[in-house]
């Protein structure tokens, strides 16, 4: 069997996440520190005013780009809240600026304040456009030997286990979009389990943004104040995480955002008008991922009141009954649920070996990820051939994508799982599972191969 290619790597800077070190290739102390401080030169106001004051770079992922084009310029939105301007726009630049629906791009620039007459901005200098190497080859020689999901699972420094599988096949369903319809998932799981980590990798290796939070409809749709698109413009995967902290907008804000959710989840359309400012509009088919944290209140209070099991039902109970909300339209677009009350812990599913977490070269997992999706359009399965519609559409495209996957499903068990009576995790560690697995011993198997570290290679640049 081929070695698999998995890196390691060691956290020197305290305030640096995991997904950081590895985007980066930030693999020792020195080069942890310099992209931690780019990264909050870019995130912090008060880091970002002393960058301009004393020329030093800073690094932001590229989330909207609004174009000038009678000045020829592009204007950049910085985390800080701070645009900078692009001048000069060139034919490969304006290239680049296209890839962000389907790269990671970063930013990494300088800037300078120009002040011409009445007009004052910040210029960008020294731009270098950052994107993801990707190891198509490699990905196609792995995939002969390996499930798919079980190199994803390694990609996302899960352990090849069971219980790994159970959590991790719901939380890359809406990465995928066969014959370009969207897959909605909505996943409450205990705290600790993985969610937050798993969702910042994945912005590293795939068109994907992540809210920690519920966000505004100038961030999500846009702004018609200033004519600029939010990130459902810009993304094919957009996750929400603490979606059970829904009941901290304002009431007017709640009931608009769930009208906008539910018509960009259906149409692939969003839209937004405020007042006489204009109207924001566009068409882009989004795939939802709403994660949320089981609680003791809401067992006791929400749930427990359902008498039913199964899991779209209970997320339908909670969310009617504890933010006031008409919950079928939005049920009905969402194609795999799941309420989870015991699961594995972050410990027990991450791929740690001498204390260390251990990945899959994520140029072989952005590889990975891209040929799955290049099947999943290219090869779609029809489990509901005579039936057409939101169900039929939904359940023709789940199918497809656990297949490319590589989940070898019954008609039952799949049924199962669409009408919400059954979750992966319980697929995964059944006892009918497990000795299944037994029957398939001549079949290859993660093994524990030496570790080879490979850099995580984003040096594609254009200056």
């Amino acid at each position: 069997m081929s070695d698999l290619p998995l890196v390691s790597l060691k956290v020197y800077v305290k305030d640096l996440g995991v997904e950081e070190i590895i985007g980066f290739n930030a693999y020792n102390e020195q080069s942890q520190k310099a992209i931690a401080e780019m990264l909050r030169n870019a995130q912090d106001k008060s880091a970002f005013y002393k960058a301009i004051k004393y020329n030093k770079p800073f690094i932001f992922k590229l989330n909207g780009v609004t174009i000038d084009v009678f000045n020829d310029q592009a204007i950049l939105r910085t985390p800080c809240g701070f645009p900078i301007v692009l001048e000069n726009l060139t034919d490969e630049v304006i290239e680049i600026l296209e890839l962000n629906r389907e790269e990671t791009v970063y930013i990494k620039a300088k800037a300078e304040k120009v002040v011409a007459g009445k007009k004052k901005y910040l210029r960008a200098t020294d731009v270098q456009f950052i994107i993801g190497t990707v190891d198509l080859d490699r990905a196609k020689e792995l995939l002969k030997e390996y499930k798919a999901y079980e190199l994803l699972a390694l990609g996302f420094g899960y352990k090849p286990t069971p219980e790994s599988y159970g959590l991790l096949i719901p939380r890359l369903l809406p990465v995928f979009k066969p014959q370009n319809i969207p897959m909605h998932v909505i996943s409450f799981t205990p705290p600790n389990t993985g969610k937050s980590t798993y969702a910042n990798l994945l912005e590293r290796v795939w068109p994907a943004y992540f809210y920690t939070e519920t966000p505004s409809l100038a961030q999500l749709v846009g702004d018609a104040r200033y004519n600029s698109y939010g990130v459902a413009y810009y993304y094919r995967t957009l996750i929400f995480d603490e979606f059970d902290k829904l009941g901290s907008l304002e009431r007017q804000k709640l009931e608009e955002l769930w009208r906008v959710l539910q018509t960009g989840m259906e149409q692939g359309v969003w839209k937004r008008g405020v007042s006489s400012k204009g109207e924001i509009s566009y068409r882009n088919t989004v795939s939802l991922l709403f994660f949320g944290n089981v609680t003791d209140e809401d067992i006791l209070n929400y749930t427990s009141q359902s008498l039913t099991t199964n899991h779209k039902e209970r997320l339908e109970t909670l969310i009617r009954e504890k933010y006031r909300l008409a919950t079928k339209q939005f049920m009905d677009r969402i194609t795999y649920a799941e309420y989870l009350v015991n699961t594995p812990t972050t410990d027990e599913i991450l791929n740690t070996r001498d204390g260390e977490v251990v990945y899959l070269d994520p140029k072989v997992t952005r590889g990975l990820l891209k040929l799955i999706d290049q099947k999943c359009f290219e090869d779609f399965k029809k489990v509901e051939a005579k039936k057409a519609g939101r169900k039929a559409h939904q359940k023709n495209t789940f199918f497809t994508v656990l297949y490319h996957l590589g989940l070898e499903l019954d008609l039952e068990i799949f049924e199962e799982l669409y009408e919400g009576s059954k979750t992966f995790l319980d697929y995964f560690t059944s006892s009918k599972k497990q000795e299944v697995r037994q029957k398939e011993q001549k079949k290859p198997k993660i093994e524990e191969p030496d570790i080879k570290v490979e850099e995580w290679d984003m040096s594609k640049v254009i200056t």
